[in-house]
């Protein structure tokens, strides 16, 4: 097979197509990968003649669209995926050009879809940059199938099946994938069908419909043997990765496609296997005189402690990829990855994050044994079912700790990736150990915003939490007798926040002080339920304290809008005086501007 991705190849496990390839390659198949070909023409296409098996398609680690574009529509000025963070390497929409040559190249040969993009854009979706709802990306690339979440076991489902000759078009039963009917595929007679690209476009209320009734069947249940009907664990059968729930069927005007249930999550012992694979864990050769490839330097010596995360956080897809199921990898695996690192010659003695979506999950795990349909094992507050032991947590960490003093030489462990807070305050012994060993100075926490009502609808807790958090830290940090801060980051004009909440934040932020540098101005990313509230102008009926259908909700949709939440948390910076003042004036917050004019003045000064 020859897997074709967007970006410039770099062979590590935060790859996506390095981990697919090797992945393959273990599997016992010849992988070729056709990185950032010229999509002008089928040229590049025939380089290295045509693929046994099949063409694998990605966009590469992030969706394309928030690759290309910011939050307010401009164009990014750096591709930190492309060599020396060129800008002109890969089309606007990777998928449909790839899937276009590739076919035009040999047309006989089988076209299947996978990564981030793919999985986040595998039903009719929104995309912010054209500003409306568009078919899955299956039916515009005219591809044969579509991987969806994390795709190694599907993948090699799809190839074995290949290899032993049975047709793409036969392939229609594989948990993790998704295919458009033909005469030859029908429906499935149990499938959950989902409103069409027609009926949402005409009916925004629809796209919150849709979005609350695939949410609740799009991830693999947490309960151990539990089967919820269309959101099941999969099984083998005769041989076959095939589904135990039922699938998702949604018209796509034309056509419709079949999105099979999530693929069940791997095992500790097949998560240990996909690490321990041999990564050279750098970019190619060929790309090193063009000033290499700038997304690897943050990840280079990083360390996947587990898959996973039951946040449910209304804004992030990782329920849809990964899954909310934690696996975690073996102690053994992560240390012996560990010492593979140390003997890198470029290895200057820091593991710069141990940990995955969310480094303080790890281990655990939910303890229903029946069906769950919740998106969030944590909010609004913490599953009954849900086993928050941290003992497997705390074992990992007391081995690096160990790992870090055995070295002669100095040595580092950080956990970078960021932790949830509302977890953290459950245990004193674990801020212990991870202010004693595991913070760089600096712990990111994700508090997204001050406001309740806001919270509420980001699926995030109370505020009131993360203050508990921060005085357990601080005393934390007081009996290892270090001195140590949060760096607290935070979501604007997310759906629902009104400019009167983003002015409590401000004046909360300057109440403490407290200057933000990172700020994150609410992006649409397809699938994710806050994009719905966007679209649909109304809260999650999970989100909603009102009834069953949700309930309207204030949308910061206009640029001016947009722009002035991202300068109320940034108010300190001079460029966002004369439009916070203007906003400040006309609504009456006197003593907030006077305390901001002081600070711009002081600004001036220094």
């Amino acid at each position: 097979m020859i897997l074709i991705t967007g970006d410039a190849y770099v062979d590590h496990p935060s790859f996506g197509v390095a981990m697919i390839g090797r992945w393959l390659e273990k599997l016992g198949y010849r992988v070729a990968i056709l990185a950032q070909p010229d999509w002008r023409s089928a040229e590049a296409f025939r380089s290295l003649g045509p693929p046994r098996l099949f063409w694998g398609i990605t966009s590469g680690c992030i969706d394309s669209r928030l690759n290309d574009y910011a939050s307010m529509g401009n164009r990014r000025q750096a591709d930190v995926y492309s060599p020396g963070g060129s800008t002109d390497l890969r089309p606007a929409r990777p998928l449909l050009a790839y899937a276009a040559r590739a076919r035009e190249a040999y047309p006989q040969v089988p076209i299947i879809l996978g990564g981030l993009e793919a999985s986040l854009r595998r039903l009719v979706h929104y995309d912010y940059i054209s500003d409306k709802l568009m078919r899955s990306v299956l039916a515009d690339a005219k591809a044969d199938l579509l991987v969806h979440g994390m795709g190694e076991l599907a993948v090699a489902e799809i190839a074995r099946r290949l290899d032993q000759g049975e047709p793409i078009g036969r392939i229609t039963d594989i948990a993790g994938t998704a295919y458009m009917t033909t005469r030859d595929t029908p429906v499935p007679a149990d499938a959950v069908r989902l409103p069409s690209l027609a009926e949402q476009t005409q009916n925004k209320d629809l796209v919150m419909a849709a979005q609350d009734q695939y949410q609740r069947l799009a991830v693999p249940d947490c309960g151990l043997g539990a089967t919820c009907e269309a959101n099941p664990q999969s099984a083998i059968r005769n041989s076959q990765l095939v589904s135990s729930g039922r699938p998702v069927v949604q018209d796509q005007d034309p056509g419709t496609i079949v999105v099979m249930p999530p693929v069940r999550p791997l095992t500790t012992a097949e998560l240990d296997a996909l690490y321990n694979l041999p990564f050279a864990r750098q970019w190619h050769p060929q790309y090193t005189s063009a000033g290499g490839i700038a997304a690897l330097e943050p990840v280079e010596f990083s360390i996947t402690t587990h898959r996973g995360c039951y946040g449910g956080c209304s804004f992030c897809s990782i329920y849809f990829h990964q899954g909310k199921e934690i696996t975690s990898r073996s102690i053994e695996s992560l240390l012996a990855e560990a010492d593979r690192l140390s003997k890198s010659p470029r290895f200057r003695g820091t593991i710069s994050d141990i940990g995955g979506p969310t480094a303080n999950m790890y281990g655990t795990k939910c303890a229903a044994e029946q069906m769950c349909s919740r998106p969030s094992c944590v909010f609004p507050s913490p599953c009954q079912n849900l086993n928050l032991d941290l003992g497997p947590l705390m074992e990992m960490m007391e081995a690096f700790a160990r790992w870090k003093g055995d070295s002669r030489g100095k040595r580092n462990v950080y956990v970078a990736s960021g932790i949830r807070h509302d977890l953290a305050v459950h245990s004193k012994e674990y801020l212990d150990l991870l202010v004693q060993h595991f913070v760089g100075g600096h712990l990111k926490v994700a508090p997204e915003h001050y406001c309740d009502q806001v919270l509420r609808l980001m699926g995030k807790p109370s505020f009131e939490l993360f203050e508990e958090f921060e005085s357990e830290f601080d005393a934390a940090c007081r009996r290892a007798g270090r001195e140590y801060y949060l760096v607290p980051y935070f979501i604007s004009a997310h759906p629902g926040c009104t400019l009167e909440h983003a002015v409590q934040l401000t004046e909360y932020l300057v109440s403490r002080s407290w200057q933000p540098r990172q700020v994150q101005d609410f992006v649409p990313v397809p699938l994710t339920a806050s994009t719905a509230m966007y679209v649909a102008g109304q809260a999650c009926p999970e989100r909603s304290r009102r009834d069953a259908h949700g309930h309207q909700i204030h949308i910061p949709s206009g640029r001016h809008e947009k722009r002035l939440q991202a300068a109320l948390l940034q108010y300190y910076r001079q460029p966002n005086a004369k439009l916070i003042t203007e906003h400040l004036q006309s609504s009456g917050h006197k003593d907030l501007l006077k305390n901001l004019r002081r600070i711009w003045s002081g600004n001036r000064k220094s």
